[in-house]
């Protein structure tokens, strides 16, 4: 494909290879819905492919607005952005964003009664972030929320009777990991500082959540294989956080923070995986670890910041 072309200017836009990480939180989300059903109940589908479709368009929908909004500041520092450059325009890209994040955020309301406010919610995070994230030091808060509010989103559409200790774990975890990696990520192309630092070497230990929420919670896997795969995922999300904290430390190319950055949101579908295994959900787990290996085969092609 090349790279100019139309339908590589728009997944860059949107910033494609960070979208596997979303989906991975889905199935999360659906994952701690499905384990307050009773046991042997089909996961109902219908929901989350509702949910699944609603989250992609309305996280899409934030890439693109987020153009929109720095296309000032992009013009004078990224002008080969799609908008500054001129490949996409600016009345087109905040039509289809607009529209998406319109359409995203219905689906999720409509997908049960219990997650309308929650879909709301979460629209008007995206919105509050994109306009503004360059305004405001705090706002990487907003972007933690909107990650943190996924799994919400996609549990009590499974069940509205989700488990709230549960699900506060699992959104807490999501939160906090965003949270790290926007503070660790912040002025990524001039270098990473002891702020930054303190943050990234903060993420092995978000990364390993599933573990902790498994003793607090006394959680009983179902069977020696599921137990040793939570394990096992937690440790990789745990190794690839690591890999990027190790990118990050060099000063070798002025790329080395955002790279960094790339890994370690890479690594978030390893921690989803490790939650779906831990709950008893292997297919889902499986389908969490499919998106880490579909969002690093993206990375090289899109830049995911």
């Amino acid at each position: 494909m090349s790279l100019s072309s139309p339908v590589h200017t728009w997944l860059s836009i949107l910033r494609i290879s960070n979208a596997p990480t979303v989906v991975s939180q889905v199935f999360a989300g659906a994952a701690v819905g499905w384990y307050t059903l009773p046991h042997g109940t089909a996961l109902p589908l219908g929901a989350l492919v509702l949910v699944l479709v609603g989250v992609l368009l309305s996280y899409l929908a934030g890439m693109i607005l987020n153009d929109v909004c720095d296309a000032r500041i992009d013009a004078a520092e990224r002008p080969d952005r799609p908008i500054p450059s001129g490949r996409i325009s600016l009345f087109i890209a905040r039509f289809v964003g607009g529209s998406m994040l319109l359409i995203g955020i219905s689906m999720l309301a409509v997908a049960s009664p219990a997650t309308l406010p929650w879909a709301i919610a979460l629209g008007a995070c995206i919105l509050a972030y994109d306009m503004l994230h360059t305004l405001s030091a705090g706002s990487f808060l907003l972007m933690a929320s909107c990650r943190g509010l996924v799994p919400v989103i996609a549990a009590l559409a499974v069940s509205d009777t989700a488990d709230w200790s549960v699900l506060t774990w699992t959104a807490g975890a999501a939160f906090a990991f965003i949270a790290a990696v926007s503070i660790a990520a912040r002025n990524e192309m001039t270098g990473f500082g002891l702020m930054a630092r303190v943050a990234a070497w903060s993420l092995p230990v978000a990364a390993c959540v599933p573990l902790g929420m498994w003793g607090a919670l006394a959680i009983t896997p179902r069977g020696a294989l599921l137990s040793s795969a939570t394990v096992g995922a937690a440790l990789l999300a745990a190794y690839l956080v690591l890999v990027g904290i190790r990118t990050a430390s060099r000063r070798e190319s002025p790329r080395s923070v955002p790279m960094a950055v790339a890994m370690w949101i890479g690594a978030m579908p390893a921690i989803d995986a490790a939650t779906c295994f831990l709950l008893g959900s292997p297919t889902l787990g499986l389908l969490c670890l499919g998106m880490l290996v579909f969002s690093r085969a993206l990375r090289p092609r899109f830049a995911g910041s």
